[in-house]
């Protein structure tokens, strides 16, 4: 009886580690679609900035260039962004199916994330006031690009924190993916649970 019962909680020990890690493979995914939507955003906010600024009576060509590689960098994150989209929604079990993906290094509590949305808050600050005088228009695009930079630690830190929810919510309303979540053992479990005790 004790080597059925000690089976039974490997069993669900197992499947509460593998649920941890899916878990985090979700909002992971999510984290970073809306991450590249805020980078998106920053680095057009920025170069948008930065080319009001050059349109004066003298044309400033470091700024223009400065605003035109912002505003393709804005146009690759808004690319990438796309393209995580695509991916969101591919089966998440395939997605761990050959080897356990590696951990997050994000903040984790709201505590980090604000710990972060603030660095980002003071750095626009600073740069803001260290352009007023010259470029104004530039200090306000920074300012702004900022601000939104420092959405990152709390739209990380939301996710990770809410992941067992979400994936739980999730093996509700979808039984296809429960039924296959029950029976899935992929080959680097065991080894990862004895590492994990």
């Amino acid at each position: 009886m004790s080597e059925h019962s000690s089976a039974g909680h490997s069993r669900r020990s197992e499947r509460g580690f593998l649920a941890q890690i899916l878990a985090e493979v979700i909002a992971i995914r999510r984290a970073r679609l809306l991450s590249l939507l805020v980078l998106a955003a920053a680095m057009l906010v920025a170069g948008l900035g930065a080319a009001l600024q050059a349109q004066g009576e003298r044309v400033d060509a470091v700024l223009l260039f400065s605003a035109f590689s912002l505003i393709m960098i804005g146009i690759v994150c808004a690319l990438a962004a796309i393209v995580a989209w695509t991916r969101i929604n591919r089966d998440v079990l395939d997605a761990v199916a050959a080897r356990r993906p590696a951990r997050a290094r994000a903040p984790r509590s709201r505590t980090g994330g604000m710990a972060i949305a603030i660095g980002f808050a003071v750095l626009g600050l600073l740069c803001g006031a260290m352009l007023w005088a010259a470029t104004p228009i530039l200090a306000i695009g920074v300012v702004l690009a900022c601000a939104l930079l420092a959405c990152l630690g709390p739209i990380w830190a939301n996710e990770l924190s809410a992941a067992d929810d979400r994936f739980a919510a999730i093996l509700d309303s979808d039984d296809e993916l429960a039924a296959r979540f029950a029976d899935f053992t992929p080959i680097w479990l065991h080894e990862a649970m004895a590492r994990e005790d």
